[in-house]
Formats: structure tokens, C-alpha cells, sequence
């Protein structure tokens, strides 16, 4: 079902410098074309389990070869429509899941997590994301966000004729999640489609990475150095230079020729 690819991947995330654990998850699956990054919510219980719950659903539907959902026709469309609507149907699932298990364990209760992931296929990129976790796309030496926050500052900013209310907001409760996985038994999944390029290189990041680092820094970091191991160290390096406030977390995957 999934071709393989000539893929190159790294993932690295650190506790930070102001955080006593880490929430973060993730995972880099070359083999299955598949990269993600959850945040668990800070100030929410058990983040660290949402996040992690978040990765294993979303992978273990790739793992295995089944039909997410009996009313998706698999028999019709193409295979790129199927790998689409099959990574946001893992999403879906991963948000009742943890749902489910906040409402059956009071230590849990409340949990939830935001998600951002990437599956590569051929010539197509299919990214599904749900709060403030970030995918960006570097090309020809150019970054760019290839996802929308989900928080109260971009909602309002989205509206078009809320200027105002955007000033208004930058307060205290300007970077509110308005989405997360688990948050409630339905979330509203956004994704997207693109095509790529041999050469893209994919990053998935949670906040901890660029909140603090203005992205012409992460630009000028995977531009300079080819190794994308050495790349995601730096890209954590320097968000703790820039105060490390919460986890970091970064995965990167660059598409090759073959």
C-alpha cells in the first residue's frame, strides 16, 4: 500500500530549560512514509499519556492493513484521496481513544494533546494537524509553515475583520489552544494536501521550537548543514539558548531522488 521511498530522517526533543518532564511524542517511520509530534497540553493531567497515545493509535493504523472506517469506500477513488482520508481517520481515532480513556480513569482525566503529522507517499505529502504543533516545508532554501494554529489569537486573525479583537487578545490567553486531541469525543481535524519535490525536507516541531526561534534561524539552519541529525540537535540547541520555556521536539525527513 505504501510504496517505499527514498527517505532520510532525524528526530531529537528535549525537556527544555524551564519544564520539570516532558509531554512531548513522537515518532519518524521511514518505513511507512509517516512522521509526527504531540504536545501534551501543559496545565491539563497527563499530558505526557495523551501525547504518547496520540503517536501509537495514529501509528498502529498504519501498521496494520484494515479499513479505518466501513462507510469509506477503499474500493473507489484514487490511492492518493484513500492516504488522505486514511491519515485523518487515524487522527480521528487517536482523539476518541484518548477521550474514551480520560473519561474511564479519573488520574487521566481531563488529558489531551495537540498532533501534527505528515505521511509521504508518491509525489504527495498528506499533513493532518490538530493545535499549535507545526509542519514546515523547506525548498530551494525557503521555510514555509504549511499549517495554521489552532489558537484563539489565529482564529481571531483568520476572521478577516478582526483586527481589534486580534490586539485585544494578545494577552495572557493569546497562544489559548482552541483544538487538541481528547479535548472533547469530536475535534475538527485539519489537513491538506501537497505535492512534493525530491529534496523537500519536512519538519514537524512542537512550540518549544518556534515560539522561541524566529524562523529565518531554522531556515538558515537546515540551509547550512546537510546531516539531518546534526540539524535537529542544533534546532534543539537553540531553543534553548533562547530560554528553553517548554519541550522541544523536532522531526525532519527529506525526500531523495529515488
Amino acid at each position: 500500500m505504501y510504496p517505499q521511498l527514498a527517505i532520510e530522517a532525524a528526530a531529537h526533543s528535549d525537556v527544555g530549560r524551564r519544564r520539570s518532564h516532558n509531554e512531548d511524542s513522537f515518532a519518524a517511520l521511514p518505513c511507512l512514509g509517516l512522521f509526527m509530534v504531540a504536545d501534551g497540553l501543559g496545565g491539563n493531567a497527563a499530558g505526557e499519556v495523551a501525547s504518547r497515545m496520540a503517536i501509537e493509535v495514529v501509528k498502529g493504523c498504519f501498521d496494520v492493513d484494515e479499513d479505518l472506517e466501513e462507510t469509506w469506500p477503499y474500493g473507489t477513488g484514487s490511492a492518493h484521496d484513500r492516504d488522505e482520508v486514511r491519515l485523518v481517520l487515524s487522527v480521528r481515532r487517536a482523539n476518541r481513544a484518548i477521550y474514551e480513556a480520560s473519561q474511564r480513569r479519573d488520574e487521566v482525566r481531563g488529558m489531551a494533546t495537540t498532533f501534527a503529522g505528515v505521511l509521504l507517499g508518491a509525489g504527495m505529502a498528506y499533513i493532518a494537524h490538530v493545535g499549535d504543533t507545526r509542519v514546515y516545508r523547506m525548498r530551494g532554501g525557503k521555510l514555509e509553515r504549511l499549517t495554521r494554529d489552532h489558537t484563539l489569537l489565529e482564529e481571531l486573525l483568520a476572521a478577516g475583520d478582526g483586527a481589534r479583537e486580534a490586539v485585544e487578545a494578545l494577552s495572557d490567553r493569546a497562544n489559548a489552544i482552541t483544538r487538541a486531541l481528547g479535548a472533547g469525543e469530536n475535534v475538527e481535524i485539519e489537513s491538506r494536501v501537497e505535492a512534493t519535490a525530491p529534496g523537500d525536507i519536512f519538519l514537524v516541531c512542537s512550540d518549544g521550537l518556534w515560539g522561541p526561534v524566529p524562523e529565518a534561524r531554522i531556515a538558515g539552519i537546515l540551509g547550512a548543514h546537510r546531516d539531518l541529525g546534526f540539524a535537529a540537535e542544533l534546532l534543539i540547541d537553540l531553543a534553548n539558548e533562547h530560554g528553553g520555556p517548554d519541550n522541544v521536539t523536532c522531526v525532519l525527513a527529506r525526500l531523495g531522488s529515488g
